[in-house]
């Protein structure tokens, strides 16, 4: 099948979603579909069987880079040879599109003030998110996980026969747990010994995924526990300001910030707790990429990846981002466990992301081009 891929921004080393499209674009060269990557920003070595279709920014930005880089794909895709269209990122007409990014209208509700409702690039992005939720625009909608599906069928008028629950996959040829004596090497490598236990932040948008929530945590904590551990953020560019939310209360020998890395499952095995309080996300990958690596996280509800948190087992749970308190407690329970009781969160973490497999996860998207293939047939095909 020859299948076009559309990715705003396709980086292999980059985040989640950025690593996901790599993935899954090579996943289906290997299986013999031909690709074409349509991209304003392509970071992966050029190869015969992913081809790269730079995308033009449009001379009329609008208000938004998202509507601008919609109308450009969409005049790309016309002069393309292709089968079936996956789109990663927002635009339409598509036959499938992922929900990978925050449904806008929910983030509105959620991390937007009064006044930023006002401003026209969100009303630009609610007109799009509407024109792609609908059946006419979109033949099948991918699901990473039950919270987004459940949120669309809140807001919009979308079939639930078209919505599809397909569960991200996890390579465990990079992400699998270790023994100890390998994690030892890795924090000397890291320079994390010192017994302090290391709270893991990975981040693309450090607000988004809930640095301020994580100030207002550590200050929650009783002061005898503060020194017991150590916040490690790795990933996107953190700006000045958020730096000196540390420094402001006090915290700055609590927190260290390794900019981005490439080595991600040291950083996750170096770590005790992956703490990821995310205001609202499809599905935080790092999670499950953590929990492959035996490694439990501390995550909102608002975030898709918590269905695989079994609270108090394998990880913890709060509602949102605004439970410091809660999560503070959270913390101090899980440091006061003995080796015995994090080594069954550990176990428990990884058996939780057992589902999570990448050979599945790509047959059942082969099976949705499939079906919408043999329908596409016998809508084209003469009576």
């Amino acid at each position: 099948m020859n299948l076009a891929i559309i990715k705003k921004n396709f980086d292999e080393n980059g985040g989640g979603a950025e690593r996901y499209a790599a993935a899954v674009a090579a996943g289906l060269s290997k299986r013999g579909h031909s690709i074409a990557v349509l991209s304003e920003k392509f970071v992966q070595p050029k190869t015969a069987e992913i081809r790269f279709v730079k995308v033009q920014r449009s001379v009329f930005r609008g208000f938004s880079r998202t509507s601008n880089f919609h109308r450009s794909v969409q005049k790309s895709l016309k002069n393309l040879d292709y089968d079936l269209s996956y789109a990663l990122s927002r635009s339409f007409p598509t036959d499938i599109f992922r929900v990978s990014e925050q449904i806008h209208a929910v983030w509105a509700e959620t991390g937007l003030s009064p006044a930023e409702r006002l401003n026209p690039r969100h009303l630009e992005l609610l007109s799009i998110e509407h024109q792609i939720f609908s059946p006419e625009n979109t033949k099948a909608l991918v699901c990473n996980s039950e919270l987004t599906k459940k949120q669309i069928a809140e807001r919009f008028k979308y079939p639930d026969e078209q919505i599809f629950h397909i569960r991200n996959g996890v390579d465990r040829s990079k992400f699998y747990p270790a023994g100890q004596a390998e994690i030892c090497e890795i924090r000397r490598k890291l320079n994390l010994e010192g017994g302090r236990a290391v709270l893991l932040f990975p981040a693309g948008n450090f607000k988004i995924k809930g640095i301020s929530s994580i100030v207002r945590t550590i200050r929650s904590l009783p002061p005898e526990l503060r020194d017991e551990i150590l916040v490690l953020a790795i990933g996107g560019d953190i700006d000045k300001s958020q730096l000196s939310l540390f420094e402001k209360n006090g915290l700055e020998n609590l927190f260290r910030y390794d900019g981005r890395v490439k080595n991600m499952r040291d950083y996750y095995l170096a770590s005790d707790l992956l703490f990821y309080p995310s205001v609202y996300e499809p599905f935080g990958n790092v999670c499950l990429e953590a929990a492959a690596c035996g490694v439990p996280s501390l995550t909102t509800e608002l975030n898709g990846s918590s269905e695989l948190v079994d609270h108090g087992k394998s990880g913890f749970l709060v509602a949102d981002a605004g439970r410091s308190d809660e999560m503070a407690k959270h913390i101090s329970a899980f440091i006061s466990m003995d080796k015995d009781k994090k080594m069954d969160f550990s176990r428990a973490a990884y058996k939780a992301s057992l589902p999570y497999d990448w050979d599945r996860h790509m047959d059942e998207l082969e099976a949705l081009f499939r079906r919408l293939s043999i329908q596409r047939s016998q809508i084209m095909s003469p009576r």
